[in-house]
């Protein structure tokens, strides 16, 4: 998933003050995308809470208008067609709503109803990225509190990784991930990747309208040999459905019963896919952090990043009330990438 990336390369040993001292220095980046696409980027712009109150509280002179009184009309009342169920409230679909989108729909609505908002302001932990025994980078996953986003109140999760010294000097890597899902219902709002390294730039923006059932996907790449590439897609989505990047949190409202198994569909780069999650077992593993009671989950996806194609990625979650992440695993073609938790 969004945290297993492919790193080649060998790398000296990084300090963990000196991965926390690097967030500092480089402040969170910010996509830039074609001007035409303003008035969608204002749509979603985010917001703080206490701001976006104050907005909604500033007073509106209206102006007098005379009002006639009309007796109203007898209508009659026509009881509405059914439709399928895409959210909490029915509603037509789109003529050409694609056909197998409300089977995929109805699979999420199950594992949405077991959800239950569990998520703690200020949480944050740093992953160690290892590849063939060696630590090829760090992330920092962090819950930066809740926003404001077209009137909706919406949780806002942080990623940061950076390669390790040794690595940057053959191929550096500074890339963040941030989604903004809703408070209330745990569905993404707006999710973007920025990739900063050493032959290629990427702002990739996803908005996600749930009412609509769309997402529009907003892309820009610059290689440093000078090429260019710019997108601009709009594709229907199922009403229930979650970025790469927040499901790491979703399992955190979940009951991650053993034996459970969750079907949970996924949007990225305009794509559909559905992420299959099954409980494997409780059991205690040794981390950085000391000995941790863990909830091990088996993941499988088709994804549509252009590092990690498909797979099985095992992800090990604290057995408590928080749920952090403590441990991932992704297997690729030359054994495994694996993410251990350094610090929370």
């Amino acid at each position: 998933m969004w945290l297993l990336v492919l790193f080649l390369g060998s790398c000296s040993s990084w300090k963990q003050k000196d991965f926390e001292k690097a967030l500092e220095k480089s402040p969170e980046a910010t996509a830039e995308v074609s001007k035409d696409s303003a008035p969608l980027l204002e749509k979603f712009e985010v917001k703080d809470v206490e701001a976006s109150k104050a907005e909604k509280e500033k007073p509106v002179i209206a102006e007098k208008k005379v009002v006639v009184k009309k007796i109203p009309e007898k209508k009659s009342v026509k009881t509405p067609e059914k439709a399928p169920l895409v959210g909490p409230v029915v509603k037509s679909l789109p003529a050409d709503y694609p056909p197998e989108m409300p089977a995929i729909n109805e699979k999420g609505k199950k594992v949405w109803a077991q959800y239950k908002s569990s998520h703690h302001v200020g949480d944050k932990i740093f992953l160690d990225i290892h590849y063939l025994g060696m630590t090829v980078g760090k992330i920092m996953v962090m819950n930066q509190g809740k926003k404001m986003i077209d009137g909706k109140e919406v949780w806002h999760f942080h990623a940061r990784f950076k390669s390790a010294p040794f690595y940057s000097n053959i191929y550096e890597l500074d890339d963040t991930v941030d989604t903004y899902v809703t408070a209330d219902t745990f569905q993404t709002l707006k999710y973007t990747v920025i990739q900063r390294e050493s032959k290629l730039d990427v702002d990739d923006i996803q908005l996600m309208d749930h009412e609509a059932l769309k997402v529009y996907w907003l892309y820009r790449s610059e290689r440093s040999d000078g090429k260019k590439k710019n997108k601009k897609e709009e594709k229907y989505i199922p009403y229930y459905s979650i970025d790469p990047f927040s499901s790491v949190f979703f399992y955190q409202g979940l009951p991650l019963n053993v034996g459970d198994v969750y079907e949970i569909p996924v949007v990225n780069k305009g794509k559909v896919l559905m992420l299959r999650s099954k409980v494997e077992a409780k059991e205690t593993i040794e981390t950085e952090t000391g000995v941790r009671k863990a909830i091990r989950l088996q993941a499988t996806t088709q994804y549509s990043g252009d590092q990690l194609k498909s797979g099985d990625i095992t992800f090990w979650f604290s057995d408590d009330d928080k749920r952090i992440l403590l441990k991932a695993r992704a297997k690729i073609s030359l054994g495994s990438v694996t993410a251990d938790i350094v610090k929370d």
